[in-house]
């Protein structure tokens, strides 16, 4: 007796199971299902690829009390985690895409960039910084990607109107969190300037940003992201300024829409000093920054 087949169930079965390899092939290359709640991991190989323990960049960069007073004066500053970058560049963005970075510092974006072969214009208003990074690239990948970066000294947020507009794939950045850090000092340095003229070059930085980025085609799938990694700064009585809210704003006042967002743990260096006093004030200590990846259509 023959065996009549089901070509209702078997339909159902079949994209099931498509379902799921796609999904083992999600877990294997990213190591998990992506979330909007991530840990990410230092890994010793990227983190030697970007040479974050090197010590002239620490001789010639960073200046001892920049990053504030009392337990934080002896601390680096940070470095952007490399296996974050990786993350988002890989899941983000593909091969050969155009990444603008108009808030470069030190390594760790135009490396891993490369690393996964995309394009890479970076601005950072800190000579000896753009220096690094050029002798780094030139160290990890020889002259292999001459015509594949751009490093350029100057002011991000105004500087990237010389750009082509739709013409960046991607963009992929990280500013200042305000005073948190005070960097170089150089012209057009945004941790040296007051809060409302932060937010105003950073209104400026949007509107230029919209006309430069590709236009997102949703039923396509085709997609050009803006992405900010961006923190919060708590003072005082005046409490937080929650950068994920104020460049929520600008970013709908410049025409972006809010595609997806990534809260990322930070292992906070200072956590072991703040814990009594976050305390006695009432507030946790803050852990967490925030991925936010807009779109323009």
């Amino acid at each position: 007796m023959g065996y009549k087949k089901n070509s209702n169930l078997s339909g159902k079965l079949a994209d099931e199971l498509k379902k799921t390899r796609e999904e083992i092939n999600i877990k294997n290359e990213f190591g998990t299902i992506p979330k909007s709640i991530m840990i990410f991991k230092k890994s010793k190989i990227l983190m030697n690829l970007i040479e974050n323990d090197n010590q002239d960049f620490e001789t010639e960069i960073r200046q001892k009390g920049t990053r504030g007073g009392g337990y934080a004066k002896n601390l680096k500053f940070s470095t952007y985690n490399p296996d974050q970058a990786e993350f988002i560049i890989k899941y983000y963005t593909r091969e050969n895409d155009l990444i603008l970075d108009p808030f470069m510092g030190r390594t760790t974006r135009p490396i891993i960039s490369l690393y996964y072969n995309r394009k890479y214009i970076g601005f950072d208003t800190c000579k000896k910084t753009c220096d690094f990074n050029l002798k780094l690239i030139e160290k990890k990948f020889g002259n292999s990607k001459n015509n594949d970066f751009t490093i350029i000294n100057g002011d991000g947020t105004s500087m990237i109107s010389d750009l082509k507009d739709n013409s960046i794939d991607c963009v992929f950045t990280c500013p200042p969190y305000y005073d948190k850090e005070k960097y170089s000092g150089e012209e057009g340095d945004l941790s040296y300037i007051s809060y409302e003229e932060f937010n105003k070059k950073m209104q400026q930085c949007f509107d230029i940003l919209y006309k430069k980025i590709k236009k997102s085609i949703y039923k396509e799938k085709k997609f050009y992201p803006v992405i900010f990694t961006v923190g919060t700064i708590r003072q005082q009585d005046s409490g937080i300024f929650d950068m994920d809210f104020i460049f929520q704003n600008m970013a709908y006042k410049s025409g972006f829409i809010l595609h997806d967002k990534l809260f990322t743990e930070n292992l906070t260096p200072g956590a072991g000093y703040t814990f009594r006093r976050n305390y006695l004030y009432k507030f946790v200590t803050k852990n967490y920054e925030t991925t936010l990846v807009f779109l323009k259509y």
